[in-house]
């Protein structure tokens, strides 16, 4: 995000006038190398989080030179396909040749991330994920483009180009490393809900929206992983609770509900503009939004009376109607997920008890709610690389943790300590380490797990106080935060695996103060 370096100069005199007095974290607990064996079976999630230290690291293009990957363990030839080799974590360096040694061919439609494209004579990239459903793709690769000798980067593509990194489309053959370890199904997850929001449009920008006390507020990134915008005022219901899904088609959709009503607004297109706000329903306490494995998007509301929800009747197309769910807690905060099957799971904290609801067959319909645990303040929940979700809930003790041990058990309550009431949120890493952030009126903490579905570390400070905090990734993967105050939204994102920015407003704009 080279465009906020100029920030950090003006954060100085922010500091000063203490306005924001938030500094930078490296949590010495984080992964900073590899956990494959060399040559042997690694997961999806480490071989993009391998591409991208290449990336971060910046070796210069030079097919007789050599550099590390993570660990040091073994140094690989620095061309496209010496960065196909370190990614894989391989116990070689084959050219592009010879790389097809070490994999089996796939249909394009297959394609998944640390998958290949493989020009057999020239080139080869390493697909990352697709953006849409027109054949948009990220890929990481190493001396492509017009120049041949271009450092490793994150790009974007379209699978039906005349050409894809500088080499004729047809040149390429869809290859997927034999030791390759399947992880959770690719499939969108639940966005977080509250009062600071944000999803990735279908080209990999950051959208955010904050809900102040006059209305909707929505800021975004100018380019992928880059800049942001300025905050722009949308109108909307005003003091709401927000909830972001993508619809089957890309398209992003927003909704917000305050104590009178529920209104939603959407892309016209994918990456596209925004409609104005249409009534969903009336008002309520909070909300949360997924997708079915299908595409298709459900909403969930509390009120004072109980959780109701809404669905899709297709994908990207129209809404059934609002229909209760007996049993549920009043008043409850919302959290979604989806379990590795691709049935979605509903979470639901009221002050006095915490109720379970969960699909009983994919896309289809729902358990009765069951007891989850005792009232709280707020929660986050989020899922590990095996798909096994992981759920935290805050409360004046501390912060509580339970985790899936199976398809349908789960683990005892276990405290984290951490701070007292505080809001929460969660998000992974682009290893799939699931990470945690807590604010409350006077710190910001947060923990991670010291690798894919393994144990937290400690907490550790992230900043000062303050009155809500949300996470979102980039479409490098780097993980960027949103903390708010009564003076506006802040925030601070990854600058490497284990390193962060100082706090800043987005784009020297503040955006709307939260209380």
């Amino acid at each position: 995000m080279t465009s906020f370096r100029s920030m950090l100069g003006r954060l100085l005199l922010l500091l000063l006038v203490g306005v924001v007095t938030l500094g930078v974290t490296t949590p010495a607990g984080a992964k900073t190398a590899d956990s494959s064996d060399r040559g042997g079976p690694i997961t999806r999630s480490e071989v993009i989080w391998r591409a991208q230290y290449w990336v971060d690291q910046a070796p210069s293009y030079d097919q007789h030179g050599k550099a590390p990957g993570p660990g040091g363990d073994y140094d690989y030839r620095t061309d496209c396909s010496g960065y196909v080799s370190m990614a894989w974590h391989l116990d070689a360096a084959p050219n592009t040749q010879g790389l097809p040694g070490y994999a089996r061919p796939i249909g394009r439609d297959e394609l998944r991330p640390g998958d290949v494209l493989n020009s057999f004579r020239d080139h080869v990239l390493i697909f990352h994920e697709w953006l849409d459903d027109q054949g948009g793709f990220s890929y990481y690769s190493f001396g492509g483009g017009s120049s041949g000798v271009a450092p490793p980067g994150h790009f974007r593509a379209n699978i039906n180009n005349a050409s894809l990194d500088g080499h004729p489309n047809g040149d390429y053959q869809a290859l997927r490393y034999v030791n390759i370890i399947e992880e959770s199904a690719a499939r969108p997850h639940p966005y977080a809900s509250g009062r600071v929001v944000s999803g990735r449009s279908a080209d990999g920008r950051l959208e955010s929206f904050a809900a102040g006390a006059d209305g909707v507020y929505h800021a975004w990134q100018t380019e992928v992983n880059g800049g942001w915008s300025t905050w722009r005022f949308e109108g909307g219901p005003r003091n709401a609770q927000l909830a972001v899904a993508v619809n089957a088609d890309g398209r992003l959709e927003l909704f917000a509900l305050s104590d009178s009503t529920l209104d939603h607004m959407w892309q016209t297109g994918p990456s596209a503009g925004w409609s104005g706000w249409a009534n969903f329903g009336t008002g309520g306490y909070r909300l949360a939004a997924g997708n079915n494995a299908d595409g298709r998007i459900e909403v969930f509301a509390s009120n004072s009376t109980g959780v109701y929800h809404r669905w899709q009747t297709a994908p990207s197309g129209g809404w059934d109607q609002w229909k209760g769910v007996a049993g549920a807690p009043t008043n409850a905060r919302l959290a979604m997920e989806n379990a590795p099957d691709g049935r979605l799971e509903v979470f639901a904290l009221s002050d006095s008890t915490f109720g379970h609801l969960w699909q009983t067959e994919v896309n289809g319909d729902w358990s009765a709610w069951d007891k989850f645990g005792d009232g709280g303040h707020d929660l986050t929940v989020n899922h590990n690389t095996d798909g096994r979700l992981e759920v935290f809930a805050s409360g004046p003790a501390g912060v509580f943790h339970r985790w899936q041990t199976g398809a349908t058990t789960w683990s005892p309550w276990t405290g984290t300590d951490g701070p007292a009431n505080a809001q929460l949120a969660s998000d992974r890493t682009l290893d799939g380490r699931v990470e945690v952030f807590a604010i409350n009126g006077s710190i910001a903490a947060h923990m991670w797990q010291t690798d894919p579905n393994a144990p937290y570390s400690a907490w550790d400070h992230f900043g000062d106080g303050g009155t809500g905090i949300s996470a979102g990734h980039n479409a490098d993967g780097r993980i960027e935060v949103f903390a708010t105050n009564s003076t506006g939204v802040f925030h601070k994102w990854q600058t490497g695996f284990a390193s962060w920015s100082q706090w800043g407003w987005v784009n020297d704009s503040a955006g709307p103060g939260i209380g």
